[in-house]
This record gives C-alpha cells, sequence and structure tokens, in this order.
C-alpha cells in the first residue's frame, strides 16, 4: 500500500521542499519558483507533471480533444447554477467529471501476412467489447485520482467513482485505422461522465477551484492509447510502486498502479520504481512503444440536485453512525495464480508467507474491506502508538508498518502448511461509496493509518505476500473447486464503534493475550463496539484451482491476440527426456502435427525439478514467437533448472497457443 502522503513526490519536487525550507530558516525572498496550481486555479495542464521529462514528449502525445472533436459526442452537462454559492447549505455536494478520448488496439506486433485479418477482427469486434476497452482505459485514472494531493498541501483526492456509475459512450462512426507516434492502430473515440456525490465542504476542501457553484477544474493525463499489454511493451516505466514492496506488479493489476508521470530516475521508497529502473519515462515509453493520448479531465461543480444525486448515489447512505467494516465480497474473485521462485534470503520466509525456498505456486486475490459507516475508522499515527502498545509491526516485505491482527485469509476446509493471519497497513485507497456520509478528502496513509467513511482498504491481487501458497494443496487431476476465505478484525483490534477514553481523553487499553516475536504482550484499544459489529467481517467465494498451470493456462477474459499476452495457452505434454537438456545446448523442437492446423503463438519457460512443467508470464519467458503452419519448429537455448541437480541440470516447459485468442464466455 501507499507509505506516505509524498505518493508522487517527483525529484524536483523533493528539491522545492527542501528549497523551501531553507528559504523559510534564513527569511531569504526568492521569485524564481515555478508557478504553482494555486496561481492557475482554472487548470492543472500548466504544471510539470513530469519536470524531468524532455518538453518535447507532451507535444507528441495525441489529444483526445484533436482527434475526438468531429465524431465523439461530448458528454452531457448538467444544468449549472448562475450564481456564485458555495452550496454550504446544501444536503451535499456535485462534482461531475467529464472527458474525452480514444482507446484502440495496437496493431505493430501482428506478423505481416496476419495483419489484415486481425484487424478486420477488431473492426467487427462488438459494442460490448469496445466498451470494456473504454472501461480498461478508464481504470488507468484511478491511482493519479485516488491519491491526488498527497504531494501538495491544500487539495486533496477527486476519485474515480465505481464502475457501476459510469457513464461511456461510443462514437456512433466506429472505430477508424490511424497512426499515433508512428504506431499502426484502430482506434475508437469515446467520452465519458460520471458524478462524485459528496457532503457539501468536501469539494471546496480537496480543490479550491470547485468551492463555489460553477466552479471548474481540469486534470491533465495522458493515456496509452491501447490500454492491454501495458507492462509487456513498456515493462515497469508506467507502474508506480511508492510505498508497495518490490515485485509487487504484473501483467494483471497494472491498471490500479498506472501513472504517466513516472520518470526513468524515480526510485527510492516514494519514487515509481522499487523492482528495477527503466530506461525511459512513462511518456517517453508510450511514445515509443504504443502511441499515447493526452486528455483534459474536466471537473465541474453542479448546483444541489437531488435527482440528479439519486442518479450517481451509491453504498449505504448512514451519516452520524459509527464506523462498520464489511468485507467486500466480489473482490475475493479478483484472483489468480502464478508460480514464483523464492531465494532462500526471501522476506516472504521470514514472514511465513510461502512454506519454503524454492518454485512455489501461489494463489494470489484481492482483499478489501470497506467502511459503510457514516464516521473515519481512525486507528492513529504508528510512531506515537507502537512503542507502548506493541500493535504496529515492522514489514520487512512491505517496507512499512502493518495493524497486528487485522486479517485472515484461507481456504475453507483445507489444511494449511502455516498461519494464514496477516497483518496490514491500514488506510484509505479506493472510494466505493459515492454519497453524502463519504467525504472526499482523508488523511491516512501507512504512517497515519485509518479508513475513511465510505472508502476501502484494497489489497490488490499481485502484491508481495498477497497470497495463499498452495504448493503442496492436494488438487485431483480434474481440478480443485476450493473455497477462499477472508476474515477481517477477527481479534477486535480495531474499534467499529466508539473509542473508550480515560479522563484525560486518552485511549484506554486492555491485554489481548498476543505476543510480539520478541516476546512482548500487544496491547488492544478498549471499544464500544457496535451491535453485531462482526456480522460482516467475514466473507467467502468459490475458486476453481486447476491440477496444474496458471492464470496463463486459463481462458482469455476478453478477445487478444499474439505472443505477447498472458492468458490463453496450454502446456505441450512432452516426455520427461525430452524436456531435460544440458544447459547452453541450442534445442530444436517440432510442434505436434495436430497443433499446425491454424496459426498458433509458443513460448518457452523455465522448468523446475520438482514442480514439472512452470507456466511462464511473459516477462520470465525465454522465447516467444509466432508459428505458422509451414514451419512447425522451435529453436532456443536450453536453460539451467534453478532447482536442478547433476542428474536434472537443465529444462524447459513449451506452451502453445492460437495467434487469436476468443475471451472467455
Amino acid at each position: 500500500m501507499i507509505v506516505s502522503h509524498n505518493r508522487f513526490l517527483t525529484s524536483r519536487l523533493r528539491h522545492t521542499l527542501w528549497l523551501a525550507i531553507l528559504l523559510l530558516l534564513f527569511l531569504v525572498a526568492c521569485t524564481d519558483e515555478p508557478e504553482t496550481e494555486a496561481e492557475l486555479p482554472t487548470s492543472a495542464a500548466t504544471v510539470a507533471i513530469d519536470p524531468t521529462a524532455a518538453p518535447t514528449e507532451a507535444a507528441t502525445a495525441t489529444t483526445a480533444t484533436e482527434a475526438a472533436t468531429a465524431t465523439a459526442s461530448p458528454a452531457t452537462v448538467e444544468p449549472v447554477a448562475t450564481t456564485s454559492s458555495s452550496g454550504a447549505t446544501d444536503p451535499g455536494g456535485l462534482i461531475q467529471m467529464t472527458f474525452d478520448s480514444q482507446v484502440g488496439v495496437l496493431l505493430d506486433e501482428v506478423r505481416a501476412d496476419l495483419r489484415e485479418t486481425i484487424a478486420a477482427n477488431i473492426m467487427a469486434q462488438s459494442e460490448a467489447e469496445w466498451l470494456a476497452r473504454a472501461e480498461r482505459q478508464v481504470r488507468l485514472t484511478r491511482l493519479r485520482l485516488n491519491f491526488r494531493g498527497f504531494n501538495e498541501a491544500g487539495i486533496g483526492p477527486l476519485p474515480l467513482t465505481p464502475r457501476e456509475i459510469w457513464a461511456i459512450e461510443l462514437d456512433p462512426a466506429g472505430p477508424q485505422r490511424a497512426e499515433i507516434n508512428g504506431h499502426d492502430l484502430i482506434l475508437l473515440n469515446y467520452s465519458f461522465k460520471t458524478v462524485i456525490v459528496t457532503d457539501a465542504a468536501s469539494p471546496g476542501t480537496v480543490e479550491p477551484a470547485l468551492a463555489e457553484i460553477g466552479g471548474l477544474w481540469t486534470e491533465p493525463f495522458v493515456f496509452p492509447a491501447d490500454p492491454d499489454l501495458l507492462t509487456q511493451r513498456t515493462g515497469n516505466a508506467c507502474i508506480n510502486e511508492a510505498g508497495f514492496p518490490p515485485n509487487s506488479y504484473d501483467s494483471h493489476n497494472y491498471l490500479e498502479l498506472y501513472d504517466f508521470a513516472c520518470t526513468a530516475d524515480s526510485a527510492g521508497a516514494l519514487g515509481c520504481h522499487r523492482t528495477s529502473l527503466p530506461t525511459l519515462s512513462c511518456q517517453q515509453a508510450l511514445d515509443s512503444f504504443i502511441g499515447s493520448v493526452s486528455s483534459d479531465i474536466q471537473f465541474e461543480r453542479l448546483a444541489w440536485d437531488e435527482a440528479v444525486a439519486a442518479q450517481y448515489r451509491i453504498g449505504p447512505n448512514n451519516p452520524g453512525t459509527l464506523p462498520d467494516l464489511e468485507v467486500v465480497q466480489n473482490d475475493l474473485g479478483v484472483n489468480h495464480i502464478v508460480y514464483r521462485w523464492f531465494p532462500p534470503e526471501d522476506c516472504a520466509l521470514a514472514e511465513e508467507a510461502v512454506g519454503s525456498a524454492g518454485w512455489r505456486r501461489i494463489l494470489t486475490f484481492n482483499a478489501t474491506v470497506h467502511n459503510i459507516g457514516g464516521e473515519a475508522l481512525n486507528i492513529g499515527e504508528v510512531a506515537a502508538i507502537d512503542v507502548l502498545h506493541n500493535i504496529f509491526e515492522y514489514s520487512p516485505c512491505h517496507d512499512h508498518f502493518h495493524y497486528s491482527n487485522y486479517g485472515a485469509f484461507d481456504l475453507v476446509d483445507v489444511a494449511l502448511p502455516f498461519s494464514s493471519k496477516k497483518a496490514f497497513c491500514v488506510q484509505s485507497t479506493s472510494r466505493f461509496s459515492n454519497n453524502e456520509s463519504s467525504p472526499l478528502d482523508h488523511a491516512y496513509s501507512c504512517t497515519d493509518q485509518g479508513i475513511q467513511a465510505g472508502w476501502v482498504d484494497e489489497y490488490i491481487a499481485g502484491l508481495d505476500v498477497q497470497w495463499i501458497d498452495i504448493t503442496e494443496v492436494p488438487v485431483p487431476a480434474d481440478g480443485l473447486n476450493a473455497t477462499l476465505g477472508f476474515s477481517s478484525n477477527g481479534d477486535g483490534f480495531i474499534c467499529e464503534g466508539e473509542p473508550v477514553l480515560d479522563a484525560n481523553g486518552e485511549q484506554v487499553w486492555e491485554p489481548s493475550g498476543f505476543f510480539t516475536p520478541a516476546g512482548a504482550e500487544i496491547d488492544r484499544p478498549v471499544c464500544e463496539f457496535v451491535d453485531d459489529w462482526d456480522r460482516n467481517n467475514y466473507a467467502e467465494l468459490g475458486v476453481f484451482i486447476p491440477a496444474t498451470g496458471t492464470a496463463v493456462t486459463q481462458a482469455c477474459s476478453f478477445a487478444t491476440f499474439g505472443p505477447f499476452r498472458d492468458c490463453g495457452f496450454s502446456e505441450v505434454e512432452l516426455p520427461e527426456a525430452e524436456a531435460i537438456c544440458q544447459p547452453g545446448d541450442e534445442m530444436t523442437v517440432s510442434l505436434p502435427a495436430d497443433l499446425l492446423a491454424t496459426d498458433w503463438t509458443v513460448r518457452v519457460c523455465e522448468r523446475s525439478a520438482l514442480q514439472g512443467g512452470l507456466a511462464c508470464e511473459y516477462r520470465d519467458s525465454l522465447f516467444l514467437t509466432g508459428v505458422d503452419r509451414d514451419n512447425g519448429t522451435v529453436s532456443f537455448t536450453c536453460p539451467a533448472m534453478r532447482d536442478g541437480s547433476p542428474r536434472l541440470p537443465g529444462g524447459f516447459t513449451l506452451l502453445v497457443g492460437p495467434y487469436w485468442a476468443d475471451g472467455a464466455e
């Protein structure tokens, strides 16, 4: 999760903050500092979002306004009051969010002999498929909007609303073949609209320009023209890992971590890149490998209108009620299986998140709790509490403090070889409620923990230790229908009710019966819990675990194509003698004749001496190519097996899939 408020703190901004401190200390006046957003209240477009990027980069992006003006239908704008009323006496506040963009499919990687066929398939896709593609592009705004203001005083989040209340209007002219930055794409213009419903004070609190009815604010944004396969094409150039442990992004969760302002040199705990430094900034990578689309996201303060509020209101609207956590059952359905190598020194072993070092098969999934109460759930600052009561523990994997005994994962009726109890950093990451009892602003991070009313704390699939190790789970040949469970606050460490205070107004504590690894007792805050406070603190959902394989060997969730995708493959069953080889030897493998009836793509992965074939993701693949019907062989260098032996020194796994993979029904 996010470590501090300086989520998007770029190198120039850090330098500016230090200069400001020195200027105050020595009372030196200076007028050469860049202008701030406060001096430009109607737009953020002139603010240096990525100050280390070359000045020409932004100019190379195709702007959605220019591209869509002639064809895209603009979003409907609600009538705005003609007065300058602040709406302070209204029962709530309304902010309309709109933008125009274009979304597409990149054809650059398609073989020349297949390109026109693939292009025709894409042009013929249904409206539902194009709407889903536009939704995936919209999701890329989540991180920057939800954590807006964490690097600047006086502003706050303008959070992306829940998906159920998005309105996307596709251009009736349909998709068109076009180029952006020299890239061959099929593009479709669209317009987006939603309305944020909140309390009357929040609009002006998170953005001064929205304090008055009729106020306007513009957030510039840069999208990849094709929102799919982003990490396969650009690596981690556009991934903001600030506050997360290394290796917490993958080809499945990048939509939640996208940040177009990331620069190639943004490193460290507060920088974009924890896993490795890319060679390009995000904007350079987009222009080089995909094509970028610039869009201005418009926010407009609307006059209060109950009919509009009713149309967009979502989630429990419980003003004044005490905090109440609810596990979000549907989020458990966001899950996938992956093979991962764990060296003996990996922090996941220290946290007992895997059974042993080596290749492990892990089930990773979303775990989300929603504060459906009408008040913020406040835990407090880490440094001020933990020295006395030991309720926070440092996570070497996540590099921040977690709140003790917060949750537990389990596979119902399946014995796991280690504890599934987890500590979490508790903070507000997304706003699942959209109503008057859910403010937009909050100060919660991993250093000052809590969940704002109507917000959720969401640990996304793919984050380090956000999984269950299923390596030793017995799975029959036809797979296992298991039940994934998540319990939140089972030991009552979080006060879902009214904290009990002493005569001085300080929190009262009690022994919990739990102890730290060093033997110190962990205290628990005393709380007057609301009735049935734990009625919604547990949820479970069915999950299918195949006997072998990963998400790579499962059906794709939408139609896609080519060797980059991480779905729609199957493992070619080879006799062990054929799959074992000497590391460094040049290998040539013939595909079975029955696989050559159509066009295929091939991926070569490592092999495990203990696990056998490994269905690897694109970033871990050793070789990949499209194979046509007239050439049924692939050649590659034999890889060493990391858990091999003199008898089994090297080996490979061969995956194949149709070049065009239809989505699951």
